[in-house]
């Protein structure tokens, strides 16, 4: 019930007692008044029409007195007038019966009225005529009385409608303060914080709003302080501090998430080699070399913001490594390019003339081992060393018989589209308990000679060619039109970025939520950190009309580089994070980022949900740091639905 309710019940309260009273006590007042009005009345009545009765001229008969009684009654509520004889004999009478109208009974018993009789002695000179008996009704006294109730209940009625108008406004004046403190707790809710910065009149609400504010500003330091320690985590576990770019964990563990058969990545590794590093450094001194890896990281940004490499790391102390999505002929083309760059750069540098750089390309190959990979990528190297500076070479591990260019791309795309060569995988991730909490879907196509294709290896060329918002549409039409799907475990989606590049998607997505709601088809929507960095506004409006259907939405391989910023840009209910990464965090001096991020979701009412889990050592490490639902090959392998 609402302070203004309550208010008005206690207000009601009082003016109904108010009533009572003064209604008790005007009437108790007023009918002794009336009662003795009453009485005073016939008794003038009687005594002036006793002295006009003795006034009368001798030989008056009946008649005249009849004239005198009648005029009587004609003035007021007379019921009875006689004129007795000394003997007891009537001389004259006249009666009527008088009734009430307008006056209900119920008045009529609350307020107790007797006729008042009025005599007295009718004389002639000094002679006695008789006796003058005359008696009023209160007929005219209750029709007063009632009158002046229901005109004093009227003003009451107004006077109380119009206290309760002033009181709403006065306390939606006062208590507007109370309001704005509850948007601030919404908005805590949402993983917002607001202070207010117009402070109340009133002293007892002002300390209210200043202790909201005092709370939300804690709050919110607790979040920064988290988020810093993630940060200063995430560099001393991730990064190379000469060149802040990633380190060798960092890039094996997104090598890991690249050929997961839970990523949706396909490409190349490929790995930049300066030859004679350690004679170098030992010729010129820690300062020459260190400027040597500045000036190639600075040149592979450079190739990020070109998006020839999209994740590098600096691999070894004379390595640079990265992945991109790109075809090995696009990254052959890129690394050449990046020699040529560095060939010119260092022509200025007369201490770096001789400096000479090796590469090494291997094509990624879903589900392949990391260590064969590296392997290749060796070889390569060696190989290339013995070709000459500045030397590339590549070696493909991919047994897929894919298409060769956009043209083939695109076609092979569309065949597949049409004639509905897509079809869905399930892996779940279970609790604890070994309850299935969600089954996350994986598409996959049919290529030739019955080739299974997993998303890895077709959703980056179906995304360059502006076809995967098609492929994200067949997912949907795919999970409604199966009707052998278990819709009693909630459905993982993971959408591709273009879906959330265009907006007049976001209509037909609502209709398509709609019509699994329909289906009691209950979704999990994920978004990779990738997408929600890049689209953090429409990510969050996606995650409005999510939850406004009863699905859930979720960040598919949290990079724990994202900001706590975008993680408040949305509402999310789960964060997938690859169990690797948790067990770095919980090593030694890295613990303080993992209680620094169970901190973060703990309060923002996030699940975490470990992926890539492996083997038994793994599940048991993860149930000592109190992750309670994981999914992962050991726990199930993708299955067909």
């Amino acid at each position: 019930m609402t302070i203004f309710k309550q208010i008005a019940l206690l207000v009601s309260a009082f003016f109904l007692i108010l009533l009572l009273v003064i209604v008790s006590n005007d009437f108790t007042r007023t009918s002794q008044f009336q009662q003795g009005q009453l009485q005073t009345t016939a008794q003038d009545m009687a005594t002036t029409l006793g002295i006009a009765i003795g006034n009368l001229p001798e030989g008056e008969d009946n008649a005249t007195l009849e004239v005198l009684f009648n005029a009587v009654f004609d003035s007021g509520y007379y019921t009875r007038i006689e004129l007795v004889a000394g003997n007891g004999n009537i001389i004259h009478q006249k009666s009527q019966d008088l009734g009430i109208s307008g006056v209900p009974d119920w008045f009529l018993r609350l307020v107790p009225l007797e006729p008042a009789r009025g005599t007295t002695q009718v004389m002639k000179g000094w002679t006695q005529l008789g006796q003058l008996n005359l008696e009023i009704h209160p007929g005219f006294a209750y029709s007063s009385m009632y009158q002046a109730f229901i005109s004093a209940l009227l003003w009451f009625a107004i006077l109380f409608v119009v206290s309760l108008v002033i009181l709403w406004l006065v306390l939606r004046y006062v208590l507007e303060p109370l309001q704005r403190v509850k948007e601030q707790a919404d908005a805590i809710h949402n993983n917002k914080f607001v202070q207010q910065k117009k402070m109340p009149v009133t002293v007892e609400l002002k300390r209210v709003v200043e202790a909201m504010n005092l709370m939300v500003a804690k709050v919110q330091g607790i979040f920064d302080d988290q988020e810093k320690t993630l940060g200063e985590y995430q560099q001393l576990l991730y990064r190379d501090k000469l060149t802040n770019l990633g380190n060798r964990r960092y890039l094996l563990d997104q090598l890991q998430q690249s050929i997961s058969e839970e990523s949706g990545r396909h490409g190349c590794m490929a790995i930049i080699k300066i030859v004679e590093f350690e004679q170098l450094r030992d010729q010129h001194g820690y300062e020459l070399s260190d400027n040597l890896i500045r000036i190639l990281a600075d040149l592979l940004r450079q190739a990020q913001a070109d998006h020839g490499a999209e994740r590098i790391s600096r691999f070894n102390e004379d390595e640079f490594a990265f992945l991109s999505t790109a075809d090995e002929s696009a990254v052959t083309d890129f690394v050449g390019k990046l020699f040529d760059d560095f060939q010119q750069l260092i022509h200025k540098e007369s201490d770096l003339a001789g400096v000479k750089l090796l590469a090494g390309i291997c094509d990624l190959e879903v589900g392949g081992d990391p260590g064969n990979i590296l392997s290749s990528i060796d070889y390569c190297l060696s190989l290339a060393n013995t070709r000459g500076p500045f030397s590339i070479e590549r070696q493909q591990s991919s047994n897929l018989d894919l298409p060769k260019g956009k043209m083939q791309w695109r076609s092979w795309l569309e065949s597949v589209l049409q004639s509905n060569q897509l079809f869905l995988v399930g892996q779940l991730a279970i609790s604890n308990d070994r309850i299935p909490v969600q089954r996350e879907l994986f598409v996959r196509a049919r290529g030739q000679n019955d080739q299974i294709v997993p998303a890895s290896a077709f959703m980056p060329m179906a995304s360059s060619l502006g076809m995967s918002l098609d492929i994200d549409k067949e997912v949907f039409r795919m999970v409604t039109s199966n009707q052998d799907i278990d819709r009693k475990i909630p459905l993982g989606i993971n959408l591709s970025a273009a879906f959330f590049e265009l907006a007049e998607a976001q209509e037909e997505f609502d209709q398509l939520l709609h019509d699994c709601e329909q289906s009691s088809t209950r979704l999990c929507i994920e978004a990779s950190h990738h997408v929600l960095s890049q689209h953090p506004i429409m990510c969050a409006k996606v995650s409005d009309r999510v939850r406004k259907h009863n699905h859930q939405f979720g960040i598919d391989n949290l990079d724990l580089g994202l900001s706590l910023q975008l993680l408040q840009t949305a509402q999310f209910d789960y964060v997938k994070i690859n169990a690797k990464t948790l067990h770095e965090m919980s090593r030694n001096n890295m613990s303080a980022g993992y209680q620094a991020l169970r901190t973060i979701t703990d309060t923002l009412d996030i699940s975490i949900i470990a992926v890539a889990v492996d083997s038994k050592e793994v599940v048991d490490e993860l149930k000592s740091l109190g992750i309670e639902i994981m999914q992962g090959n050991f726990l199930g392998s993708p299955e067909a639905i």
